[in-house]
This record gives C-alpha cells, structure tokens and sequence, in this order.
C-alpha cells in the first residue's frame, strides 16, 4: 500500500529541489571551469560552443543529483524510486541524443548572432538548445522523474486484515512526464533545428 504524502514530505521535497539546484550551478561552474584544463572537455566546449556545453551539463547534473538527492522524499511520498532512476536514464540518453545532434552542428555555427532576422545560424543554435534542455532540467529539480503509485484501497484493506502488505502496483505510462515534455521542447525547437540541418548540409 502506497504511503499517504504528509505535509513534512512536501517541505522535504522543497528541500532536496533547493539543494539539487544549489549542486547543478556548482557542478556546472566546476565543469566550465575544467573546460581550461582537460582536453576533452575542452574539445567540447568548442565544438558546443559555451552555451551548448553550459546547458547540456545542467541538464546532465539536474538529473544525476535528482536521482540521487530525491528518493529521499520520493518513498516517503508513495512514489516509485526504481521508475524514477529509470526516468532519469530516459533523460541521460535525451542528453546525449542532443549532445551528438549539438556535436555535429555546432562547428557550423558562427561565434556570435548576425544581425538578419533571426539571429542566423547562431540565433537558430540558441533557440534549438533553448527549446530543448532547460525544461528537462526543471523536471528534475522538482523531483518529477519520481511517477506516483497507484492505491489499490480495498485490496490493501483486505491483505492488511490478513497480516499482509499490498505491494505497490506500477504506475501506469510512468514515462509519461519525460516524453511528454520532452515533446512539447522539440515542437518548439524543431524550426530553428531544420533550419540548422539545412544549412549545414547545403554549406
């Protein structure tokens, strides 16, 4: 039977939410940063440009430390840890699908926005990545990867008369929150991506 959400898991949520934003702008400050020093991440900053790179690390460490920080309040809450680690997967393969789409595109993209309409390919560079990461990240902060469980009441009524423990049943379409949003970020970001393909396959 599914644990019934007391005002102090609420207050714990709010917590833990602070705490994984406070993480994500450290880590990605210290990611910046190392970008100066390790050749790697150097590479990619490059090739990202500063606001891919900025923004696929938020995403990244939004969600490990959302995985790591939220199951805290999440078992308290009646929700599922174990489908909430797998959201955060979903979400970690998103931010790598996007980051080799940002990998091939952006040695394309000019250093700065050109004054046409649009900002050019630099302006459509920053409208995709805009568009497509920042809402992930705010999934994460507030502990949404974590799916309530379903209460099965009478069941559970029935099993505790015997001495038993309804178990948790699987939420249904779990995923629901990751693809969903991540649906309405490419519907806004899905011109501003064609028009850099085009132009980097045309060039």
């Amino acid at each position: 039977m599914t644990a019934t959400p007391s005002p102090r898991t609420g207050d714990q949520r709010a917590v833990l939410s602070l705490a994984v934003i406070v993480i994500t702008i450290g880590a990605t400050i210290w990611l910046s940063t190392l970008a100066d020093e390790v050749p790697l991440l150097r590479d990619a900053y490059q090739r990202l440009q500063s606001t891919g790179y900025v923004l696929l690390a938020v995403l990244a460490v939004a969600t490990l430390a959302s995985a790591a920080l939220h199951p805290f309040w999440a078992r308290k809450a009646g929700r599922s840890v174990r489908l909430g680690w797998v959201n955060a997967a979903l979400v970690l393969a998103y931010t790598v699908l996007v980051g080799l789409l940002a990998w091939y595109v952006g040695p394309d993209v000019p250093a700065h926005v050109s004054s046409g309409r649009g900002g050019g390919l630099k302006g459509s560079y920053l409208a995709w990545l805009i568009a497509v990461l920042p809402a992930l990240a705010v999934v994460g902060w507030a502990g949404w990867l974590f799916p309530p469980l379903p209460e099965d009441s009478a069941a559970a009524a029935a099993l505790e008369a015997e001495g038993r423990v309804l178990q948790p049943a699987r939420p249904r379409r779990f995923y629901r929150t990751v693809l969903g949003t991540a649906a309405v970020c490419w519907a806004l970001g899905v011109l501003p991506f064609l028009f850099l393909i085009l132009a980097v396959v045309v060039a």
